[in-house]
């Protein structure tokens, strides 16, 4: 009882002096428009990886003189646009990463799914 009463006492102070723990916070799958059902999380590095590739290359918005908000925001929303969204990225992303390949550069990930989507347990 007394071990209870000091883990206890232990655990108290350690809220009072650094605070409750931060919340988890889920992050929601966005549901492709039309489709009903959500797409996989993506990871992906602008900076890290994909520095010094043009824009253009990928952001279409800039060649079409579009701005206004983010690649998924139309991709996902737009019930003309949505129905391709995994096709677009697969094949933009993947067409890129098999050159990139073919001339002997380092490239991305061309076939399996959890190198570039979170999994459940990661969101």
């Amino acid at each position: 009882m007394k071990m209870l009463f000091a883990a206890l006492l232990v655990l108290g102070l350690a809220l009072v002096v650094f605070g409750p723990p931060p919340p988890i916070l889920r992050i929601q799958r966005v549901t492709i428009a039309g489709a009903g059902r959500p797409i996989l999380p993506m990871r992906f590095a602008h900076d890290d990886d994909h520095r010094g590739i043009p824009c253009a290359t990928c952001h279409h918005e800039f060649v079409d003189r579009r701005t206004g908000s983010t690649c998924m925001h139309c991709h996902v929303t737009d019930p003309k646009v949505s129905p391709l969204l995994e096709r677009q990225f697969h094949d933009l992303c993947r067409s890129c990463h098999i050159k990139e390949q073919a001339e002997g550069k380092p490239a991305g990930p061309t076939r399996s799914c959890v190198a570039c989507h979170q999994t459940d347990e990661e969101f």
